[in-house]
């Protein structure tokens, strides 16, 4: 084989797996023949080689299952049009409860796939011995059927989708090892190889798990980690024939007929990590010796759910390497370290499954600038840089791992990797009883204890444990005064004499405002889609603060930068710097005023405006602050931004100022459930960068007619073309028993049209309220009242109150009294 190479490509992707060739093949699908793929060793030689080659159509999230749906249909039309065979065929799937949790964890997935039009069914014990003969079902209470799931043979798949790549034009190269990624003025320009140079205008990384090791030499930390993976393959079993693939989630096992012999496999709640040292230089197609102390709880569980696996000898011990995320999503798109840098790894055990779907989104990416459909929960850039330094990921990957059959329960919290992140007043929360959960890498108290009890969860599909707990915060805001930490918001200071035309720039809204005056605004791309949700305050002449959430700090950070102008502006990052304690509720005016010299009064003090003022502690010690009137929940209060080191004094004086109120800690879930009520959107759930401000509903923010903004086009084209494509509503289900969570199916007239994009008890308006996009096009204020409108909950549809408004205060007359 010649180790010819060409000077330049348009496209460089380093790495043969299937998530390469899918890239490539999709690329020259898209018109770019010029596409250079490069594989250290044998295409498929790493993870996709011994994959089990599921093809699911059911995923946990709407992304996912899309990414499969694509898969399905890709891979039963290669083989005809490659002539390379793939193996891929339509045998079902089955997947097993044992519990009453786990059948509505099911019923709740199947409820999401038929928005999706994924069709299954829940069968009896006795169909489910029908179907896999020699099953053992007992303490089985339900199966979910998906007679349209698949399988497919990796390697073949991924030789086919090669070979079309290679039809189409693509170079693909084998024994090639990048040594270097090439960089000029922060850009990817090409990569140096054994065998040479190569020039490119994109440079894509697949490299599996080796992709961590190889982005961190230009700067770019992925939190991407390896674990040991294991399954065994039997000897052949008499009457075996071609049967559906097989979860016992419960037991953590999966089974999968293999050419009249049995695949099994599992993963195991305490995962094995693979540090990149025991990963041979020359591995290629190689194994890892089996663990069988290790293995052993789940071979047994696995003969208990199948007992002819104790009746045969097994062929093959495999243990191998596959890497994982720290959320178990796929890592995508381009990295923003690095300009022309593109990431397609992190597959979580599912890359044949997604492969499809992910190389063809990748390459609309690539070739248009932007994903074709939501994938903001797999862009790269949704990780929080403590989520990936080597330390985080080597503790939580593993635990991730454990996590895909474990019960994804709602606001599970992980065990792994804990503390990363501490407001400054971690310690006053915890000894107030705070329950604490984290987001990007930060502990945050979600809710508050009562005395004598345990601030831990007990997870359930019902109310948990502190649904009272949540509901007494909750209200305690809406009737008297509560204070919750909000330390974990990213604070950006801005500042220079081009400042604000930095900000003008990016932002809808006009910024050029007094100082003092407070502008919550949103940021745009080029297609009108939604970048960032976030506050702005002026607090002089040239210096702003950029205030947004801990989940987009990492995107906001870099869009940000990414798209100042003029030379004089400064950036800083001063999020640790500065606690945050937002008081709010009826009382909150009084209770702070006896903090503060400074008149808090309506006509001195008005909503959306923010000043210095000094908060007095004991022994005359005084503190400046700066307060700013504004609200996530929909009542009277103040963001107090505290230095970091006087913030555990200031939490207790407000306390202590506050108690003949009874104020209130309040964790992050009652402000879920407070800002749902008033229909307020949480960036990355209900508004993302594929929805538009028209769309949401926040058109309001824009100023098109005053000044120029990055996506004004696009904005001023969705508003003239009238009611949009599709609307983000606001439910209120009529039984108030029911919980919505988020991803329950909205049923208009009988069909579905969409699904909740957010969901949480509404404890003032006493039922679950969740909003969500209805894609019917044109729908009118009297189309949505005059529909009958239904949520689906794990199978079971009820009746529902739609709004194109919060359903508390509406008017928004209690923020500014």
């Amino acid at each position: 084989m010649t180790k010819d190479l060409p000077k330049k490509a348009q496209v460089v992707i380093i790495g043969g797996g299937i998530a390469g060739c899918s890239i490539a093949y999709h690329l020259t699908k898209r018109g770019i023949k010029d596409v250079v793929v490069l594989e250290r060793k044998q295409l498929t030689c790493g993870t996709t080689w011994h994959a089990a080659g599921l093809v699911s159509m059911l995923w946990p999230t709407p992304t996912l299952t899309k990414l499969a749906e694509y898969s399905h249909e890709l891979y039963a039309n290669l083989e005809a049009e490659t002539g390379q065979a793939t193996g891929y065929k339509r045998i079902g799937s089955l997947s097993m409860a044992r519990t009453e949790e786990r059948m509505e964890e099911l019923r709740r997935t199947a409820s999401m796939g038929a928005a999706f039009g994924v069709e299954s069914e829940f069968i009896s014990n006795e169909r489910l011995q029908e179907i896999y003969p020699g099953i053992n079902t007992e303490g089985v209470i339900g199966t979910l059927f998906i007679e349209k799931d698949g399988q497919t043979n990796p390697i073949d798949t991924t030789m086919a989708l090669a070979k079309g790549a290679r039809m189409g034009g693509a170079l693909i190269k084998e024994n090639i090892k990048v040594e270097d990624i090439m960089v000029e003025n922060g850009a990817a320009v090409g990569v140096q190889t054994d065998a040479g140079t190569i020039m490119a205008d994109k440079v894509v990384l697949a490299g599996g798990l080796w992709s961590r090791d190889v982005a961190k030499t230009v700067g770019v930390e992925l939190p991407l980690y390896a674990c040991e993976h294991f399954y065994v393959v039997t000897e052949e079993i008499d009457g075996m024939t071609p049967r559906p693939v097989l979860r016992d989630f419960d037991k953590g096992v999966y089974f999968k007929e293999d050419a009249g012999k049995m695949l099994v496999g599992w993963f195991e709640h305490n995962a094995k990590g693979l540090p990149m040292t025991r990963i041979a230089e020359d591995f290629c197609f190689d194994q890892f010796e089996c663990d069988m102390e290790h293995i052993e709880e789940y071979l047994m569980r696995g003969l208990e759910t199948f007992p002819t696996l104790g009746e045969v000898g097994i062929r093959t011990w495999f243990n191998g390497p596959e890497s994982f995320t720290a959320d178990n999503l796929h890592l995508l798109g381009p990295t923003p370290e690095l300009d022309n840098f593109w990431v397609a790894c992190g597959m979580n055990s599912k890359g044949i499954g997604a492969g499809g779907g992910m190389g063809k989104v990748m390459a609309d990416w690539i070739v248009d600038g932007h994903p074709s459909g939501d994938i903001t929960d797999c862009d790269v850039r949704r990780f929080h840089p403590a989520q990936r330094t080597d330390e985080y990921v080597a503790e939580r990957i593993p635990e991730s791992l454990g996590h895909t059959y474990a019960m994804h329960w709602p606001f599970y919290q992980y065990h792994s990797a804990r503390n990363k992140q501490l407001s400054p007043i971690h310690d006053a929360l915890a000894s107030a009883g705070a329950c604490f959960g984290e987001v990007g890498a930060y502990e945050r108290p979600n809710w508050f204890a009562n005395p004598g009890q345990t601030a831990a969860y007990e997870y359930s599909y019902k109310r948990q444990n502190w649904f009272a707990n949540y509901a007494a915060e909750h209200m305690a805001m809406r009737n008297s005064v509560g204070m919750v930490d909000m330390s974990s918001f990213g604070k950006f200071e801005v500042t220079g004499a081009d400042a604000l035309a930095s900000l003008q720039h990016l932002s809808v809204s006009d910024i050029n405002v007094p100082v003092g005056k407070l502008v919550y605004t949103h940021w745009l791309n080029e297609r009108g889609g939604i970048e960032a949700d976030l506050t702005i305050a002026r607090l002089a002449e040239e210096r702003f603060w950029v205030v947004t959430g801990i989940g987009s700090f990492n995107r906001d950070w870099w869009h940000l930068k990414s798209n100042l102008v003029g030379s004089n502006v400064q950036v800083n990052d001063v999020s640790q710097d500065y606690a945050c304690l937002s008081v709010q509720g009826p009382k909150a005016r009084i209770t702070l005023q006896k903090l503060v010299a400074t008149s808090l009064n309506n006509e001195d003090f008005s909503f959306g405006t923010g000043r210095y003022a000094e908060i007095s502690l004991n022994q005359g010690v005084k503190v400046n602050c700066w307060l700013q009137r504004i609200s996530y929940v929909g009542e009277l209060g103040w963001e107090i931004m505290i230095p970091a080191e006087h913030a555990t004094g200031v939490f207790h004086a407000i306390h202590q100022v506050g108690a003949e109120f009874n104020l209130a800690n309040v964790g992050l879930h009652a402000l879920n459930s407070l800002r749902l009520e008033k229909g307020f959107r949480h960036w990355g759930h209900d508004i993302a960068s594929e929805d538009n401000l028209i769309q949401s509903g926040l058109s309001f923010t824009a100023k098109p007619e005053l000044k120029d903004f990055i996506g004004k086009a696009a904005f001023v084209a969705q508003k003239a073309a009238g009611l949009p494509d599709r609307r983000l509503l606001q439910f209120k289900l009529h039984d108030p028993e029911p919980l919505l969570y988020h991803n329950e199916p909205i049923v208009m007239n009988g069909k579905y049209v969409g699904y909740l994009t957010s969901g949480m008890y509404g404890h003032a308006v006493g039922a679950a309220l969740g909003m969500g996009y209805v894609n019917i096009g044109q729908l009118s204020k009297q189309d949505i009242a005059n529909a009958k409108f239904e949520i689906e909950v794990a199978q079971e549809r009820f009746s529902a109150t739609a709004s194109l408004q919060g359903f508390y205060d509406p008017t928004g007359a209690r923020m500014k009294m």
